[in-house]
Parts: structure tokens; sequence; C-alpha cells
């Protein structure tokens, strides 16, 4: 990602994909009225993804889905 983003709007984005309920395209509304950003669907996206891959994310379903 070219432009930096801080890690308290990094945790924002986690906190609302984590409510049931909230569409990824509503994430970059309600963090541009929070914190004053320019985030659009695609940044959001890129933000998960990273997530994602850095922390193995598959693992609870891997476990779930064994049984």
């Amino acid at each position: 990602m070219a432009e930096k983003i801080s890690e308290l709007v990094k945790k924002e984005i986690l906190r609302l994909i984590a409510i049931p309920g909230i569409e990824v395209n509503d994430i970059p509304d309600q963090v541009n009225a929070k914190f004053s950003t320019n985030l659009d669907t695609e940044k959001v996206m890129d933000i998960l993804s990273d997530e994602y891959l850095k922390h193995n994310l598959d693992l609870g379903r891997r476990l779930c889905c064994r049984f």
C-alpha cells in the first residue's frame, strides 16, 4: 500500500468487520466519518487481506470444518 494507515484505523476496521450486519461497503463511510480519512472499499479490502495473510485466520475455519 502506498499510503500508510494508522494502527488505530486498522483496529477500527477489524472491530467493524467483526460486528454482524455491517457490510464491507459500509466500513469506509464509518471510518471516514470517525477519523477524517479518505479510505475506499479497495483500501479496506487490502487491509483485511493483509491481516488475513499475516495471522492465518483460516485456522479457525479448518478446525470447525474438521468435525
